[in-house]
């Protein structure tokens, strides 16, 4: 009985969840998430989300705006908070960076990669081995249509060394070793009208196209 009510509830999360999300995607032509040990000054996710929107050659869902939602999850494993605190024995330092520790960010993280519109996922390697290793991305190739050079593997590539990355100084904060992926479509989508989900996902497409196809002009 106890474990019928767990898993009621986790289902009852997952959907009110993804209708969140359904209600908020009319809002955005695309939902890209950023997962690892970057702090997002004021004003710097709008100016990541304004250089995707320079790139893209349409208004996806034609409602006559581009653009494209960033989600973060700032987060740092014990290794990324030690080396960001050093050797201060500073307890501010440990009070600032408590909330971003992988048992207070896993919870959100597979929530919005397994039920979530972010299709598209800017992941420090922790984050991206997870999503790998549960068998949630799709090869690029796959999505591209061919090979890129600059791959890590079947499913990722080095986001700093795209020339996206390289001329816009928006994307280029990020922290190096970002990696770039795109995650299978949710199964939750079932529950919140799949012909939504499935707009999403090609729009989603097109974004990273952009994105592998962009050549700096400098």
């Amino acid at each position: 009985y106890k474990w019928r009510v767990i898993i009621i509830a986790f289902f009852v999360g997952v959907i009110i969840f993804c209708a969140v999300q359904s209600g908020d995607r009319e809002q955005y032509d695309v939902c890209i998430l950023y997962t690892g040990p970057h702090m997002f000054e004021v004003g710097e996710k709008d100016t990541l989300s304004s250089s995707f929107t320079q790139i893209m050659s349409e208004d996806y869902d034609g409602n006559g705006n581009k653009n494209v939602q960033i989600v973060d999850m700032t987060a740092f494993t014990d290794d990324q908070i030690r080396e960001a605190i050093g050797t201060s024995d500073d307890p501010v330092l440990s009070v600032r960076y408590a909330p971003y520790t992988v048992d207070n960010v896993k919870s959100s993280f597979s929530k919005q990669v397994f039920s979530g519109d972010t299709v598209i996922c800017l992941l420090d390697e922790y984050w991206y081995n997870i999503l790998r290793d549960a068998d949630g991305l799709v090869k690029l190739e796959e999505v591209l249509g061919y090979r890129p050079d600059n791959l890590k593997d079947d499913y990722s590539a080095d986001f700093k060394s795209l020339d996206f990355s390289v001329f816009f100084e928006s994307a280029s904060k990020l922290p190096d070793g970002t990696i770039i992926c795109f995650r299978k479509m949710s199964t939750a989508s079932a529950f919140t009208g799949r012909k939504a989900a499935e707009k999403n996902y090609e729009n989603s497409k097109k974004m990273l196209k952009e994105i592998f196809s962009f050549e700096n002009p400098q």
